[in-house]
């Protein structure tokens, strides 16, 4: 089977939707442009701090929740082509979090409403980072007791062994 004509296919429409990144990227600093009468010359740390906390939570939201996996399911099965491609970008952090950092950036800049959104995501990408870390201590405590009851079961073992011999 000959791989490399089913990757140039593919290859084809990863190029068209990085063209097309860069195309909504320059309309959005177009957009920014004309609409603030500037481009974007500095954000309050605050504020970077919960866009980038949005992100981080619009990006989990799509790639990961399992409320948003019946998107995810649409494009599942998609081998080649354009849906292959949306596919790969849906299973992919690094790019939805691209998309979503400029759709929380420029919303930022050009609406007023954007800041109660963004905040409202910006908490729950604390309470996601939060569940993520509980969830850390969680699982490093199960290991922990698994670990210690094989030691203890190894232990038993050699215990009784050694007493059989007496």
């Amino acid at each position: 089977m000959d791989t490399h004509h089913e990757n140039d296919g593919q290859n084809f429409w990863n190029f068209i939707f990085s063209i097309f990144f860069i195309a909504v990227l320059a309309g959005a600093l177009w957009l920014m442009k004309t609409v603030r009468g500037g481009y974007l010359v500095s954000v309050p740390p605050f504020d970077a701090l919960l866009m980038a906390l949005a992100s981080f939570r619009i990006t989990r939201l799509v790639v990961y929740d399992k409320i948003s996996r019946w998107f995810r399911d649409l494009f599942a099965h998609a081998e080649t082509g354009v849906m292959r491609t949306i596919r790969d970008l849906l299973g992919c952090p690094w790019c939805i979090g691209f998309w979503s950092a400029l759709v929380i950036v420029v919303a930022y800049f050009i609406f007023p409403w954007a800041w109660s959104v963004i905040f409202f995501l910006a908490v729950a990408g604390v309470g996601s980072l939060m569940q993520l870390y509980a969830n850390q201590i969680g699982w490093r405590a199960e290991n922990l007791k698994l670990d210690a009851k094989e030691k203890e079961e190894r232990l038993r073992a050699e215990v009784d062994r050694t007493s059989l011999g007496n």
